[in-house]
């Protein structure tokens, strides 16, 4: 039966049913074949507000609004400016000067679709001004942005440590060593793209001066703290994630006031914004709440686990079906569906073989990076298509040099777990 109401569920996300609903609809027919109506009221009766109430979940709304705040107060303007500034005399610099922005905006964001949209509104023009492709400039945007959902303060994190009841704070810390490597990889990356395919990006056009270059870090100083408070605040154990992502939601507000780049029209906007997104994650999670109360009544996890340890088979050969189940469902669902659909089956899966949960959770933060910028579906592709009015079959052809390399990056973190493992393994709580 579970197997029918799985295929009910994907049936429900192609015709178009959003996730939550999708989620909460197939679960409903669940309980209510195997339960009876009796046991659909009382859960349908606590379910959505004990899920909803949870104190861990306001860590989302606050990360979200930081993110707006940041978006509406063009620090990613002066972020791009000094990358710019830094990286223009390399072989593709303005692309490159492109990647780092977006880890900047991933350290102040979080979100992976919010990085696409901003990056796509900044980037975008210039480097179709100084001569990039279309295809090049708007795929460079596309993966660049997916660090939001690596780099803290991530929501994937988030969502993921609230799922497995994983510490959030650790899980947030160690995307950092992996969202450095990506960042260098997709540096690497443009370099070797551009050295295979002489003449494929332009050559810089403008060489600026030690004192342009200084000077284009001054505006960075809100950026700088922002950033430092709401990592540190973690890492060093002052606060928790939820207390975090709280003031630097606060500080974003006041840091974009003092520099006056803000106003009442801009903050209502935020808000709204915020709000918007947070019913769309919060709808999800109440519907594969439901979803995962059929799971446990009909023991299909349990089932699945004792099949597959069953099986006379290394535990790496299991991971590697768990990794491509992850790289197929990302190119047809966002990294969010993906999560709760598949984290209660495969987490307690993983768990059963001694891996780490917070290597995992990298592990499947990076497949959702990629599937992000994945066709048909990548979420990232659509959102730059949309941004930049670039057609989404350019968008997905720049993506393709760089996709590869992300794919680079996933074998290094499935090889070498320590990647993610060392730095929340130096935290002191």
């Amino acid at each position: 039966m579970a197997i029918t109401l799985i295929l009910l569920m994907i049936i429900f996300l192609f015709v178009g049913m959003p996730v939550g609903f999708a989620l909460g609809v197939a679960g409903f027919v669940g309980l209510i074949l195997t339960g009876g109506w009796e046991a659909l009221v009382s859960i349908l009766s606590t379910v959505p507000y004990r899920t909803a109430a949870s104190y861990t979940l306001t860590t989302v709304p606050m990360f979200i609004l930081m993110a707006e705040f940041i978006t509406k107060s063009r620090i990613v303007e002066d972020l791009f400016l000094a990358a710019h500034r830094w990286m223009e005399r390399l072989p593709g610099g303005l692309a490159i000067a492109t990647v780092f922005a977006s880890a900047g905006m991933a350290a102040m964001a979080g979100s992976s679709t919010a990085s696409a949209a901003t990056m796509s509104n900044v980037a975008i023009p210039q480097l179709l001004k100084y001569g990039y492709k279309p295809s090049i400039a708007s795929g460079v945007v596309t993966v660049a942005g997916t660090l939001a959902i690596m780099i803290p303060p991530s929501i994937g994190f988030v969502l993921y440590g609230i799922i497995t009841e994983t510490s959030i704070g650790k899980l947030l810390i160690a995307g950092i060593i992996p969202g450095i490597l990506t960042t260098t990889m997709y540096c690497l990356g443009i370099l070797g793209w551009n050295k295979a395919i002489p003449g494929l990006m332009p050559p810089p056009t403008r060489m600026f001066t030690w004192a342009d270059r200084w000077g284009s870090l001054k505006p960075l100083w809100s950026f700088i703290i922002l950033a430092t408070v709401v990592v540190g605040s973690i890492y060093t154990g002052l606060a928790t994630a939820t207390e975090a992502a709280a003031f630097g939601a606060f500080g974003a507000l006041v840091l974009t006031l003092l520099m006056k780049r803000i106003g009442k029209r801009e903050i209502g906007e935020a808000a709204r914004r915020t709000v918007q997104t947070t019913t769309m994650i919060f709808a999800i999670i109440i519907g594969a709440m439901i979803f995962g109360y059929f799971l446990t009544i009909t023991q299909t996890t349990q089932k699945v686990i004792m099949f597959l340890g069953a099986l006379d088979v290394p535990s790496w050969v299991i991971m590697g079906f768990i990794v491509v189940l992850y790289l197929i469902l990302g190119c047809i669902m966002d990294q969010v569906a993906i999560l709760f659909i598949t984290l209660p089956l495969t987490f307690p899966l993983v768990m059963s073989l001694g891996y780490d949960p917070i290597w995992f959770g990298v592990v499947c933060t990076k497949m959702g990076e990629i599937g992000l910028v994945t066709p048909p579906i990548g979420m990232n592709a659509y959102v730059v298509s949309a941004t930049s009015k670039i057609p989404l079959e350019e968008v997905f052809r720049g993506t393709g040099m760089l996709l590869s390399v992300d794919v680079l990056s996933l074998i290094l973190l499935l090889a070498f777990p320590a990647i993610s493992t060392w730095l929340p393994s130096m935290m002191k709580f």
